[in-house]
């Protein structure tokens, strides 16, 4: 996984700083305080996974990945998100009916929360009703009910966070995705407060488009204001040249890490792909003008990606791949001095 921050494999002597990228004056924002869906949280999950049992059913790993439901593998995430390791999980309805070996067994029961991962849980189990002493595997597609599962509590929700919406959207130059933002990057509004890091980057259900930055901002409604919004880069590399905040022309920038894309993020300019690219990370980046990691939803929408984790790059890389491959128009970075 790539993240936009130092790591304790770099040396002391290598310091992070943030490096001003990208600017500009933005209507439709407002400043409001994170407020976590515990209620919603609380309800638990309502969704069939597929569940394997294995080292003597003693562990288990229970699948809520679903590539058709982007939906609700969000939901099934945010929920993980608030459980601390060792949490235990009670497991309702899971009766189970195999149509092809014609046998039974029930899942319900109490597991221990180990760890989430790309929509996989690892649980030890703790209780359980009834397993079939022949399969490991019990697949989603044969629970009689969707199986419950509920949580005795959840973590103590970060007070420490702001909501930065753009009630104007995505599909906008006047957006946090047409300046390129991505999760791990810094964000200044106005010369009042400092750059800080962003947490989350989404669109909610009204279409509004909305960065979680990691600090308490005062609650203030610009909507009918210009304001202006910075970009910052965390960087470790030492540069000589300041990246040229003044550039417009944008594209795909595609970052490398021992030769493997770790990620393509759209509506970069050239000294924000660059400043990405890091000697001391192991990142090289490329940029193409004018193309897209995926094709805009209208002729004028812009596209983004916001994950850095290498296990959720999908087509739209390889997509990107080819798209990039067919024009000449390509930058690449391997992380130079500026």
């Amino acid at each position: 996984m790539i993240r936009n921050k130092t790591t304790s494999s770099l040396k002391q002597t290598e310091k992070e700083k943030l490096v001003l990228v990208r600017y500009s004056l933005l209507y439709g924002i407002s400043i409001e305080r994170a407020k976590p869906e515990t209620l919603s949280l609380k309800r638990g999950i309502v969704a069939t996974p597929t569940f394997l049992f294995h080292t003597n059913n003693t562990k288990c790993l229970i699948d809520y990945s679903n590539q058709t439901n982007s939906d609700a593998e969000k939901a099934t995430k945010e929920f993980f998100d608030q459980i601390t390791t060792g949490t235990t999980l009670t497991i309702t309805n899971g009766y189970y009916k195999d149509p092809n070996f014609d046998f039974s067994a029930d899942v319900s029961g109490t597991y221990v929360y180990r760890s989430y991962f790309n929509g996989v849980i690892q649980a030890d189990v703790t209780t359980v009703e009834s397993l079939y002493s022949g399969i490991t595997k019990y697949n989603k597609l044969n629970f009689e009910q969707i199986p419950y599962l509920s949580v005795p509590s959840l973590k103590t929700p970060d007070e420490n966070k702001t909501l930065i919406k753009n009630k104007l959207g995505k599909n906008t130059k006047n957006s946090f995705n047409y300046l390129g933002v991505k999760v791990g990057d810094y964000i200044r509004i106005s010369s009042d407060t400092v750059p800080l890091k962003v947490l989350k980057l989404e669109v909610d259900s009204e279409g509004n488009e909305f960065i979680e930055i990691q600090g308490v901002l005062e609650e203030v409604d610009y909507t009918n204001q210009k304001i202006k919004i910075e970009v910052y880069v965390s960087v470790v590399d030492k540069y000589t040249t300041t990246p040229n905040t003044e550039e417009r022309d944008v594209g795909a920038c595609i970052e490398y890490s021992g030769g493997v894309i770790v990620s393509c993020n759209n509506n970069h300019t050239l000294s924000q792909c660059r400043a990405r690219s890091s000697t001391v990370k192991g990142v090289t980046t490329e940029l193409t003008l004018g193309t897209f990691c995926s094709t805009p939803e209208t002729s004028t929408a812009v596209q983004t990606t916001t994950t850095d984790n290498l296990v959720q790059i999908t087509n739209t890389l390889a997509d990107a791949v080819v798209n990039i491959n067919n024009t000449i128009s390509r930058t690449k970075f391997y992380g130079r001095n500026f």
